[in-house]
């Protein structure tokens, strides 16, 4: 359709000659202007391609012919490659912002330890700064092991080091080869990991610790009663003996039941409201055959205000606090338990004058199987779980456990907790008992 605009205009040009020259006469004149004007025409189109080429990605405006021929193609592949580049740039873009919300760190160095780049992640970990670009890696971050690993042309199996920024900080490092011999550092931080790997590793330790005890002293009560020299009257007091190992075990496998099930399921399930004077009551009762006299423990429930909760969870946290008060304290100390307003809040308080905790041993008073003396606790029944258990009640309940203590003049657990429905004067107290 061009070459048949630029036909067309040729042949009228070269009528417009023709019929010039045969009224002239002088055909060579008019032949003469008709090239220049065809001349010109071109040249106009020239001039325009001229001013395309400034802007090739804007459609050839006013370019007709061979010219407009000439200068499609070149647009049209220019087009395309075009499309294509935005199409990588925003497959880069998703790239870079996938790389950045990786919660791992991603370093990017060359063939000589160069650092090129790195995401977020990174920045955080090594304290990395944009002006670091170009930086030998190993300068930046200086850790004999990890200058190691880079000098290994081929590493393999991921290394694990201590962060020169942060004690205590362990970091995993992955070295994966790349294109343009650049290599891909995939840094974690492992310092989780490995805090839990040790807390399994003390639980099955102390878990394995905690039944040995018990068993060695059933395994040597049983192979007593399989003596056939053994008599009649002995086997029956073996029997009695074996009550104690087999409670023991017993106790401490329903505690980490227990503790087991407070941990999958940190929210309450339909709680009630419960009346504490009442449960303060029922613990009292239960843990009556480990005091010493009916008059050791003292209960002073100064307030009826109820709670929502777990009651059979809330009277596991009053034994357990009444208890170990009881196994860290002479006979027949006094042990106060008490539940009194607080302003907005109610408070469970437990109260001994026993021997006391050292400041540094309260931060560590509820992890498992804890214990500042071990042979009075377990003399007394302690599993090393009871205050384990209260911490998680606590939390499932709004609330959390805290202590005060001094050496050698006694301890205070307490603990507050939203209440519901006002309070009730102790008459109507009486009528509801």
């Amino acid at each position: 359709m061009d070459s048949y605009i630029e036909l067309k205009r040729f042949g009228i040009l070269l009528t417009a000659a023709l019929v010039g020259g045969l009224i002239t006469g002088a055909f060579g004149w008019c032949f003469f202007i008709a090239s220049l004007a065809w001349s010109f025409m071109q040249y106009t189109q020239f001039k325009r391609i001229g001013v395309w080429a400034q802007k090739p990605i804007t459609p050839p405006r006013n370019i007709s012919g061979t010219w407009l021929t000439l200068v499609q193609k070149p647009h049209e592949t220019l087009i395309r490659e075009r499309e294509r580049t935005k199409t990588i740039l925003n497959r880069v873009r998703e790239a870079l912002l996938v790389i950045e919300l990786i919660p791992d760190a991603v370093i990017v160095i060359d063939q000589d330890g160069v650092l090129e780049s790195f995401n977020s992640a990174a920045k955080r970990l090594f304290n990395l700064k944009r002006r670091d670009v170009g930086l030998g890696f190993t300068s930046i971050v200086r850790s004999p092991e990890l200058a190691q690993l880079l000098r290994d042309a081929h590493p393999e199996e991921a290394l694990e080091f201590s962060s020169p920024f942060k004690a205590e900080q362990y970091l995993e490092v992955r070295c994966v080869s790349a294109a343009s011999n650049r290599r891909l550092l995939l840094v974690r931080d492992v310092s989780s990991l490995n805090r839990q790997q040790t807390i399994r590793q003390h639980f099955v330790a102390n878990v394995s610790h905690e039944l040995r005890t018990p068993l060695t002293v059933a395994a040597g009560y049983m192979e007593a009663l399989t003596d056939d020299t053994t008599t009649n009257e002995l086997r029956l007091s073996l029997v009695d003996k074996l009550r104690g190992p087999i409670q023991r075990m017993q106790a401490l496998v329903e505690d980490l039941l227990l503790l087991a099930q407070l941990e999958r399921s940190p929210d309450l399930f339909e709680p009630q409201r419960i009346s504490m004077p009442r449960v303060i009551e029922q613990a009292k009762e239960e843990i009556a055959s480990l005091a010493t006299s009916r008059s050791q423990i003292q209960i002073r429930c100064d307030s009826s205000r109820e709670i929502l909760g777990s009651e059979r969870e809330l009277l596991s946290v009053c034994v357990n606090l009444l208890s170990n008060a009881i196994r860290y304290s002479m006979d027949d100390a006094p042990i106060e338990i008490s539940w009194t307003n607080r302003g907005e809040y109610v408070r469970l308080t437990v109260v001994d004058s026993g021997y006391g905790i050292a400041e540094e041993h309260i931060p560590r008073l509820t992890e498992r199987f804890f214990r500042i003396d071990a042979t009075r606790s377990r003399a007394k029944g302690g599993t090393g779980l009871g205050l384990a258990i209260v911490k998680h009640i606590l939390v499932r309940h709004n609330s959390e456990l805290r202590i005060k203590s001094k050496l050698n003049q006694g301890s205070t657990f307490f603990c507050d907790f939203v209440p519901v429905g006002p309070e009730h004067s102790a008459t109507e107290l009486n009528h509801e008992a």
